[in-house]
């Protein structure tokens, strides 16, 4: 069988070679299913890849979406995320956005002394390693270090969204 990529809230437009699935039948999508209630419809550890292009910040329950994606993602499989920054105009924007995000957010879920809030993670079994962070913004800011990126980000709302690429921690 070949490996399993789910496309999660795809509304109409699927990616090639993944399996669409949204709350909507839409064309496309090959399951229906609400994605903020526990126990989605895929076995644990079934799934290659996951991407959530503008859904995380629909869904009222992160820790639960999170907790899902960790259980269904196999060990070395990837979750690919992307949300608009917390203080972007798109953050706001749409009235049915109920969660904001920064790049401090995914660290909640990451193993214990691997970032700076890993220590608070005890909201979640969920464990993940953070592969890549990106932002969209303007290309010149790219240039600019890391840390002055993040500052004009927060001060001067350059940074129009995160792009996450998360693995799952499992004991095997």
């Amino acid at each position: 069988m070949a490996d399993l990529k789910l496309h999660l809230g795809c509304g109409k437009s699927v990616l090639p070679e993944y399996t669409g699935v949204d709350l909507s039948p839409q064309p496309g999508v090959s399951v229906v299913c609400d994605l903020s209630r526990k126990s989605w419809p895929f076995q644990d550890s079934s799934v290659e890849r996951c991407v959530l292009f503008n859904l995380l910040e629909h869904l009222p329950d992160t820790i639960q979406v999170m907790e899902e994606l960790w259980r269904v993602t196999r060990p070395g499989g990837i979750v690919h995320i992307q949300v608009p920054y917390y203080n972007s105009a798109g953050a706001f924007q749409d009235p049915t956005h109920v969660k904001f995000f920064t790049e401090r957010t995914f660290d909640y879920f990451t193993v214990d002394g691997t970032t700076e809030l890993s220590h608070y993670n005890y909201y979640s079994h969920a464990r993940f390693e953070i592969v890549r962070l990106d932002f969209h913004q303007r290309p010149f800011l790219k240039r600019l270090p890391r840390r002055v990126q993040i500052f004009l980000g927060h001060h001067l709302a350059t940074i129009q969204a995160l792009d996450v690429v998360l693995r799952p921690v499992k004991v095997i």
